[in-house]
């Protein structure tokens, strides 16, 4: 028997999960950490309270294990939180906090890069925004005192993986696997590696990055065990293949502190809309996805717990969403919109002037949730036709999340009974990607399904929802080109 350890740090916490052969759960533990967010976009996570939560992950999964058992761990993948950055010496000091993928500080850089949006988009597959990692790494290197401090030939200067693998490896890597490194906006897809166009535009010296490796590679072993790391990507990269690969009619929507959707292509090509991302590479390799984000999804039900002093929405929701039949309409601008308006400086609001009860402000949000991921479902679906939704993710327990969006999109849904997809996914990787894993849904007793039912006001609410985030959105465009 070989089990295989799959590690998932995300915005809100760290997991580490064991898994045999088959793919079945055989441990696991997990850390909650802090998230850090003022009003004026900074987001930001301690650096080294996020490596004491991996480290404390690892090694609570590992000592329950017996001799013989530590000794069958024959693998080891890690996946982390994308586009999250931070500054630290060749030491492995962090000098900086990690900036959340969240963070939106630097902002102001992005206008003075417009003249090259179109360029940068088929460089790296991604739009000019600043969730992703270069801007905020020039906003290290030119606004944080801390890093302008620092030697430029002691200074590192990464995504957050980079750092974990230097504390985790006994080797001490400074190592990027390429999925992570795309999400920088430094990366070029075509010859996946550094661009010197791209670091020339960003300002980023491209001396300061880490070295670029394949999803499935091996990377080195974890300190202190014969474990050897054989896969490194990004969470959503992961969760991919956390319930088995998908069929080319087949979406993944994995709804976590943000909602992501997923689907293979067949080949690469770019979109105007919506992200172009790797899904896979090893040393021989290299297969591409689409992408679209949602980043307001249960990190949107955190702001509001706050925001409207609502306690425990999380478990008032399925009582919630069965009895509110007509909520507002809720334009949910939490963490900015993500594809296909890529647009920060929005306030979330409701779009009617009302009183509205706790109840019908949660349905409200869960709708939004809803409305942002069906706008990128259709934009898909223009693509290469979908006939099937898989999901995946916390926020997916929803059972009336569930059934809204299969009512919206007209597509049945399958949730699996995977808890763990992030780990899962990249402890597969790991493995090998080995076909005799079990895949979760293919059985009845694995899989609940959603089937679309008629909801005529829903789709009316949505129209509303697309109709009036278009306005707000060529509103703020308006605004900036008058700037």
């Amino acid at each position: 028997m070989n089990y295989y350890l799959g590690v998932d740090q995300g915005s809100h916490s760290s997991r580490a999960v064991l898994f045999d052969n088959s793919g079945t759960v055989v441990a696991d533990a997990a850390q909650k950490i802090t998230l850090y967010r003022n009003s004026t976009g900074h987001v930001e996570h301690d650096a080294v309270q996020l490596l004491d939560s991996v480290t404390y992950v690892i090694r609570q999964v590992l000592s329950g294990l017996d001799g013989r058992q530590l000794e069958q761990v024959a693998a080891c993948g890690i996946a982390t939180q994308r586009s999250t950055v931070l500054a630290w010496d060749v030491n492995g000091k962090a000098i900086s906090p990690a900036l959340s993928w969240q963070d939106v500080r630097a902002d102001k850089l992005l206008q003075k890069l417009k003249l090259h949006e179109q360029e940068i988009l088929q460089l790296t597959g991604l739009p000019l925004t600043p969730y992703y990692s270069a801007s905020k790494m020039n906003w290290l290197l030119n606004e944080s005192d801390s890093v302008k401090h620092c030697s430029r030939d002691q200074l590192r200067l990464s995504p957050l993986i980079s750092y974990l693998l230097f504390h985790l490896l006994e080797n001490r890597p400074y190592a990027i696997d390429h999925s992570n490194a795309q999400r920088t906006q430094l990366f070029e897809l075509d010859s996946l590696t550094w661009s010197e166009q791209l670091c020339n535009w960003f300002g980023v010296d491209s001396g300061l990055l880490p070295d670029c490796m394949p999803m499935c590679a091996s990377y080195g072993r974890l300190t202190d065990t014969h474990i050897p790391v054989t896969a490194v990507c990004g969470d959503q990269n992961a969760a991919m293949f956390g319930s088995g690969a998908l069929e080319p009619d087949t979406a993944l929507v994995n709804i976590g502190s943000g909602a992501f959707v997923l689907r293979e292509l067949e080949r690469f090509s770019s979109s105007a809309d919506q992200l172009t991302g790797i899904s896979c590479s090893d040393m021989n390799n290299v297969s591409y996805l689409r992408e679209a984000t949602v980043n307001g999804a249960a990190n949107a039900l955190s702001w509001a717990e706050q925001q409207w002093h609502i306690d425990d929405l999380l478990t008032r929701l399925p009582q919630w969403i069965e009895e509110v039949h007509q909520p507002p309409v809720f334009i949910n601008a939490v963490g900015g919109l993500g594809t296909p308006w890529m647009q920060a400086g929005l306030d979330s609001s409701f779009t009617g002037v009302g009183s509205y009860t706790d109840a019908e402000k949660a349905v409200a949000l869960i709708e939004s949730i809803v409305f942002m991921i069906q706008v990128n479902l259709e934009l898909m679906n223009t693509e290469t036709p979908l006939n099937k939704l898989r999901v995946s993710g916390g926020l997916s327990n929803q059972d009336g999340l569930c059934q809204k969006l299969s009512n919206l999109s007209g597509f049945e849904i399958e949730r699996s009974n995977v808890t763990e997809a992030t780990a899962r996914g990249v402890a597969w990787l790991a493995a090998g990607r080995p076909q005799n894993w079990s895949i979760a849904g293919s059985t009845d007793t694995d899989v609940i399904r959603f089937v679309p039912q008629q909801a005529e006001a829903l789709q009316t609410r949505y129209q509303i929802f697309k109709t009036e985030i278009e306005r707000l959105v060529n509103n703020i465009q308006l605004r900036d080109a008058d700037k």
